[in-house]
């Protein structure tokens, strides 16, 4: 599947977003993906790929300060994978995974026209199978949108 370069104007955002989630699936080998909204210090999920019958979906959304992984990707804008067996995992994303039965996840922002409009998620449920950098590259590449 090509990379979403740029969002053609018979498409609209949820769209693109729906698409790259598949992309997003399809090439890192992922059992899920989430792509969330920031709007302020709120993560809004707007586009999910997950298995059937199961969400990522906990209540109205996430506050990014509760987050530090999370906030991190946001405010540097670089890409972050995290697995349970990390020393350095932070509780509350460590819940996160535990409650949907992942183990590793890759966090990226989701930029438009190079700005921060949201956070992509990408999860595995094996633990032993880390997102390796050039994973991660090509994640980023998926993850950028220019309209």
């Amino acid at each position: 599947m090509a990379i979403l370069r740029a969002m053609p104007e018979t498409r609209n955002l949820r769209d693109v977003l729906s698409a790259m989630a598949d992309d997003l699936i399809e090439r890192l080998g992922a059992d899920a993906c989430a792509i969330s909204r920031v709007i302020g210090d709120v993560l809004i999920l707007v586009a999910e790929r997950v298995p059937d019958g199961t969400t990522l979906l906990r209540g109205q959304g996430y506050l990014v300060p509760d987050y530090p992984q999370t906030a991190e990707v946001l405010e540097t804008r670089k890409p972050r994978t995290l697995t349970l067996a990390d020393p350095d995992l932070d509780p509350a994303e460590a819940s996160v995974l535990r409650v949907h039965g992942f183990g590793s996840l890759v966090m990226l922002p989701l930029l438009i026209q190079d700005n921060v409009w949201g956070l992509v998620e990408a999860y595995r449920h094996d633990t032993q199978r880390p997102f390796t950098d050039a994973e991660v590259r090509t994640a980023a590449e998926i993850s950028r949108v220019d309209s």
